[in-house]
C-alpha cells in the first residue's frame, strides 16, 4: 500500500508553534495517543501494514476504537523540524543515522555497544514533555529488524501512556479519607481522586449502595461513574447474575435508565486478592429514547467473606477517544478491596 506523504495543517502549526529561542526548548504538542514515526519513506513503505497492525491495536468500547494513531514522516520532510516537536515520536534507524545519534546522546546510550533490535527511550530530545522511542535497526536488514522490534515498541509506548493516564487521573490527590470511610461504614474500600463525588443511598432493611461519580468538566461531555452494591454471598458468580443485577440497578439509580447491549460483551473469571471474581463488559444505551447516549461498562462481581459485591463502572464520552478513560475506570476497579 502506498503511503501518502504526511502533511500537518499549516494553520494548526502556525497556531501552536511559537518561535523557538536559541537557548530553550518549547513544550511538546499533540495528543498523547498520536505516534509520529520518523523514518525514510523508502523504508517505512515496506513495513507500513505490519506497523499499523501492531502499533494501532483496537479496544472495544461502544465500538472498535484504535488505541493509538500512527503517522509516518520522512526526515527529509519540509516541516520535519516542527513535526519533531510532537509529544510521542518513534525513530527507526541504523547506528549511523543522524536522528538515532541525537536520541542516543540524550538517552546516554552508545549505539556501537547495542545489539540491533534494541529499543530504548529518551525524554525531552527536541521538546519538553516529549518521549522519543528509538529502535536500532540492523544494517542491510532494516525492514526485517523493524518488524521484529514492533511488539517491544508497543510495550514501551503503552507503558508510558498508562503512566501518563495515572498522572492525569491523580492530578487531584487520591481520596484516601474516602477510602478509609468506605471501609469503616460499608466493608469495602476503593480509591478515586478527590474530584469524585460520593452518593450513599439507603435501600432500607439496613442495605445501601454507594455511587462515586466524576462529571467534570461537564456531564454533557464526560461522565465516569462507579456504583458499588452488595448482597449476602451467592452460590456462584455468573454473567447472568452480573447483567441481572445491573438491570435492576441502572433503572433506579442512574440519571438515565440504561438498556444493556451485551452482543460484544466479554466474561472473565479471575482471583482478586485471593477471592473469586468475575468481570463482564458490555455497552449501555439510553433506554428513554430521548437522546442517543451510549457508552461502555465494566462490571465486577467479587465474592468477599461476608458478602458478594457488585461494582459497576461506566463511561459517557461522546465524540472522544475512550481508551484513556477506560484505563482510569480499570484503575479504580483494581483498587477494590474487601475489608470486612
Amino acid at each position: 500500500m502506498k503511503i501518502r506523504p504526511f502533511r500537518a495543517p499549516m494553520a494548526l502549526l502556525a497556531a501552536v508553534l511559537p518561535v523557538l529561542s536559541a537557548c530553550s526548548k518549547q513544550t511538546a504538542f499533540g495528543e498523547a495517543n498520536s505516534l509520529i514515526i520518523l523514518a525514510p519513506d523508502s523504508l517505512s513503505q515496506q513495513v507500513e501494514e505490519e506497523t499499523r497492525q501492531v502499533l494501532e491495536p483496537t479496544i472495544f468500547t461502544s465500538r472498535n476504537e484504535k488505541q493509538y494513531e500512527v503517522s509516518f514522516v520522512d526526515p527529509g520532510h519540509e516541516n520535519v523540524g516542527q513535526l519533531k516537536l510532537f509529544r510521542n515520536l518513534i525513530v527507526f534507524g541504523t547506528a549511523d543515522d543522524p536522528l538515532m545519534l541525537e536520541v542516543a546522546a540524550e538517552a546516554g546510550q552508545d549505539l556501537a555497544a547495542l545489539e540491533p533490535g534494541r529499543v530504548f527511550q529518551a525524554s525531552n530530545v527536541w521538546a519538553l514533555a516529549q518521549t522519543v522511542t528509538a529502535v536500532l535497526l540492523r544494517s542491510g536488514r532494516e525492514a526485517e529488524s523493524w518488524v521484529a522490534a514492533l511488539p517491544s515498541v508497543l510495550n514501551a509506548v503503552d507503558t508510558n501512556y498508562r503512566e501518563l493516564v495515572l498522572r492525569r487521573m491523580f492530578a487531584t490527590a487520591a481520596d484516601t479519607a474516602l477510602r478509609t470511610d468506605l471501609g469503616r461504614r460499608f466493608g469495602f474500600s476503593l480509591l478515586v481522586p478527590e474530584v469524585y463525588d460520593r452518593i450513599a443511598r439507603d435501600l432500607g432493611g439496613g442495605d445501601s449502595l454507594v455511587i462515586l461519580r466524576n462529571d467534570n468538566p461537564d456531564p454533557s461531555e464526560l461522565i465516569r461513574s462507579v456504583l458499588i452494591a452488595w448482597r449476602p454471598g451467592v452460590d456462584s458468580l455468573t454473567r447472568e447474575l452480573a447483567l441481572e443485577w445491573r438491570a435492576e440497578i441502572d433503572a433506579v439509580h442512574y440519571n438515565v435508565p440504561q438498556r444493556i447491549d451485551d452482543s460484544n460483551s466479554s466474561v472473565v473469571s479471575f482471583m482478586w486478592e485471593g477471592r473469586p471474581a468475575l468481570e463482564v463488559t458490555g455497552v449501555w444505551q439510553d433506554e428513554s429514547g430521548g437522546f442517543p447516549a451510549a457508552g461502555p461498562f465494566i462490571v465486577w462481581l467479587v465474592d468477599c467473606p461476608a458478602r458478594t459485591y457488585f461494582v459497576d463502572a461506566w463511561l459517557y464520552s461522546p465524540n472522544r477517544a475512550k481508551y484513556e478513560y477506560m484505563l482510569q475506570l480499570q484503575e479504580i476497579l483494581g483498587s477494590f478491596r474487601c475489608v470486612e
